[in-house]
């Protein structure tokens, strides 16, 4: 039985991670439990506790990891305070899993990585475009039908224009160009002027193939699509949150994959949370890593930090 904790009662964790790890208690009872949940509101703590069935509600995280004999803990605070907290965690032999992009700053990035392969303690970072279904499927789809020769990605948005979008929402095509091409060889960015400003990035990967990321933080619509393109294949997938999430593969001029979320499926399955606490609790059983570390998001956060004008 794999004990969790929650530390974070926000409105992020709320429509993701916490009605995930609810969803996965109930699902397989024999397998996680609930055991505390922690925030500095002890109100709205209780208010989750009693929401998603946490046992026991803290203010402090510290004291939390004292009295509960815990197998790990998903951390999902504010920008400024993740940093702190994951590195505190990891020191303490904590399993963890983190919010992306981890850190306020680069370096604090760079510290929880340096803590996380000195302490060997096990960490994940969340991720969720890896594990949205029609996401993932796709992707897996391609593995399959040979080398990879272009990737488009596109996120558009409606009326976003603060500081730090690059980095901390812009991050998701970025770590998911890398999970599908791999690493990149090279990279350029281009603002593109206006009241807001908008992004285009050329990658080289270190396959050889090409692809292009366009960051539109102001366009009037809410989109998130990529489209792969190999020889005699190609794919393109909407990410859950556009106005048509799907998922259509062609293979020698024919539809071969064309699927659409159930429409009574809830949202933190087709995002991806509810795959990232399976993961998560599948890694802890089996002592292994969980998937993917720090380690391996870290050139992402890296990338998305170089080109986010604002850091």
């Amino acid at each position: 039985m794999v004990s969790l904790a929650l530390i974070g009662c926000g409105s992020h964790c709320r429509g993701n991670h916490a009605p995930a790890l609810a969803q996965y208690a109930k699902d397989y009872p024999d397998r996680m439990a609930l055991a505390a949940v922690c925030d500095l509101d002890c109100e709205r703590a209780e208010g989750f506790a009693s929401e998603y069935g946490f046992a026991n509600v803290y203010t402090d995280y510290v004291e939390m990891l004292e009295k509960e004999q815990l197998d790990g803990v998903v951390a999902v605070m504010p920008i400024e305070l993740t940093a702190g907290v994951a590195v505190d965690l990891l020191k303490r032999g904590m399993p963890t899993t983190v919010e992306k992009p981890m850190g306020y700053t680069l370096d604090e990035v760079r510290e929880i990585l340096r803590t996380a392969e000195e302490t060997g303690t096990a960490n994940m970072v969340s991720v969720n475009r890896r594990f949205e279904p029609l996401l993932r499927r796709g992707v897996d789809w391609v593995r399959g039908q040979g080398p990879i020769r272009y990737v488009r990605a596109s996120i558009l948005r409606h009326n976003r224009r603060e500081d730090f979008f690059v980095s901390g929402t812009g991050i998701h095509c970025i770590d998911m160009l890398r999970e599908i091409g791999g690493e990149f060889a090279s990279y350029e960015m281009k603002m593109l002027q206006g009241d807001t400003p908008w992004y285009h990035v050329d990658v080289d990967y270190a396959s050889g193939a090409s692809a292009t990321l366009d960051i539109l933080t102001s366009d009037g619509s809410v989109e998130e699509g990529y489209e792969i393109y190999g020889e005699g294949y190609r794919l393109d997938a909407r990410v859950e949150g556009s106005s048509d999430p799907h998922l259509l593969c062609w293979k020698d001029n024919e539809l071969v994959v064309e699927e659409r979320p159930a429409a009574n499926e809830p949202s933190f399955i087709r995002l991806g949370p509810y795959a990232e606490t399976h993961e998560f609790v599948t890694a802890l059983e089996e002592g292994r890593a969980p998937w993917p570390s720090v380690k391996e998001v870290f050139p992402s956060v890296e990338v998305a930090y170089t080109l986010d004008p604002s850091k």
